[in-house]
This record gives C-alpha cells, sequence and structure tokens, in this order.
C-alpha cells in the first residue's frame, strides 16, 4: 500500500493541471485503506467517472488496469511485516548504536568483494533498481549517484513495470534488488520467479543473514543486522554513499 500511495503522491504533486486524473488521485488517497476491497464499478462510481476512465487512469500511473492495482495493494500488504503493527521509534542513544553496528558492517566488506562490485557496475550496460515502498527515496538517491559517475540506471515505482523491464535484460546487464529482511523474495509472490528467469547478474542488499548463499543472486551485499532494520534507511543511505566512494577511489587508480 505504501508503494501505492507514493505513486499516487508523486502524481498529484507532479500534475500541471487540476483534471480528472488528479481528481481520481485524491480519491484514491483519501481512501487508500479501503482499496483492495473495492471493484472496478464501486470505483467508478466512488469518482463519477466511467469503470474504462478508472483503467485509464491506472494505466497512466504504471499499472496494467485497476485489477492490477489492487492485487499490488494485495501483494504489498502480504510482504510488509509492519502492516497492523507500525515500526517502534528509537530513543536517541538506540538509534546510534543500531546505526553504529550497521556502519561496522559495511566497513567490514572485503575489499576483493569492493573490486568486484566496482568492476560490475562499471562493465554492465544496463543497470535495474528494483526497489519497493519506503526505500524508494534512497533508491533515488543511488540512481542520481551512479547517473553521476557516469551510468544511468532504471528505477520505476511501480511493481509490475520493474518486473516487466526484467523480460529484456542479458548478460551483459545488472540488476540490484533491495530487500532489507528477504519478504520480497517470498516463494508464493510472482517477483522471484520473475527473477530466475531474467537475464543480467543479480545482486541483493540485505540485512538477513539467511540470505547470504541466495542461489538467485551473484553477489550479496549484507549492509545491516535483521534487528537493526528501524535504522534501514539510513543504512543504505550511508552504503550508496560508500559504494560512490570505492567507485571514485578506483578511477583515479586505473
Amino acid at each position: 500500500m505504501e508503494q501505492l500511495t507514493y505513486t499516487l503522491l508523486a502524481y498529484i504533486n507532479n500534475s500541471l493541471e487540476k483534471d480528472i486524473n488528479d481528481s481520481i488521485a485524491r480519491s484514491f488517497l483519501q481512501h487508500i485503506h479501503n482499496i483492495e476491497t473495492f471493484s472496478l464499478d464501486s470505483v467508478a462510481e466512488m469518482c463519477n467517472v466511467a469503470p474504462s476512465t478508472i483503467n485509464r487512469f491506472c494505466k497512466r500511473i504504471g499499472f496494467r488496469n485497476f485489477s492490477s492495482l489492487r492485487k499490488s495493494v494485495i501483494l504489498s500488504k502480504k510482504t510488509d511485516p509492519t502492516v497492523g503493527n507500525p515500526q517502534q521509534v528509537l530513543d536517541a542513544s538506540t538509534f546510534k548504536k543500531q546505526f553504529q553496528e550497521n556502519i561496522d558492517l559495511i566497513d567490514q566488506i572485503p575489499v576483493e568483494h569492493i573490486n568486484r562490485l566496482v568492476k560490475r557496475l562499471k562493465k554492465s550496460n544496463k543497470i535495474v533498481i528494483l526497489s519497493f515502498e519506503r526505500y524508494q527515496i534512497q533508491t533515488v538517491e543511488l540512481q542520481k549517484k551512479l547517473l553521476l559517475l557516469g551510468k544511468f540506471c532504471e528505477c520505476s515505482t511501480n511493481l509490475f513495470k520493474q518486473m516487466k523491464t526484467l523480460d529484456d535484460l542479458t548478460e551483459d546487464d545488472l540488476i540490484i534488488m533491495i530487500s532489507i529482511q528477504g519478504h520480497l523474495l517470498n516463494e508464493e509472490l510472482p517477483l522471484i520467479k520473475k527473477l530466475r528467469t531474467s537475464g543480467g547478474h543479480k545482486w541483493l542488499i540485505t540485512f538477513s543473514n539467511q540470505l547470504a548463499d541466495q542461489a538467485e543472486f551473484d553477489d550479496v551485499i549484507r549492509c545491516g543486522f535483521s534487528e537493526n532494520h528501524a535504522v534501514s534507511s539510513h543504512t543504505l543511505l550511508r552504503l550508496f554513499d560508500v559504494l560512490e566512494q570505492w567507485m571514485l577511489e578506483r578511477a583515479h587508480l586505473e
């Protein structure tokens, strides 16, 4: 649901006209907690438009139709452990302790692993970053850093569009997937099946020690501890700063 919320907010924030699509987006946001219970006809009635107009709007924001939008909300709730159980707000000392533990883990990544990662980033023709919901801001930061280093990345905010992107990748391309706790790799979700058949070198950025030997990925970057997931957003930004520094340092050595 967070992913859809971000998509709708981005649409409204960037909309130049207060037209029917802007009105639909606002109506969706007002009823965001009930979207999965609506039918196409009931949503159309709520927005006072034809069902075909709803489907056209859904396609405009990256979904095939209203059915796929509703399905994305259901999938999101299945993979988000904080639904109905909000993350605890840490006190300052606990925050610092957990963040420092994650930073120390990043600093312990072996040099040979760093060199392999940087080499793969540089040689990849196409780079696709897969991330969802609360990590979209951090993902765009990685996209910006790599762009300034001469590597353009694709970074869609839509699950179905991301999976479609995987269809066209070759062995010269790179997939970077961010899944802090590994919930997105659940066997009942379509993403893991798509990853298995997709071309391209595959990276996983995670906190989960259990995913260190995940067969679907060529490289696993563990940058934090599962119990420290409350500071995951800050940890990712630190990892991306370090990754940028690795690339800059090695560029001077060549």
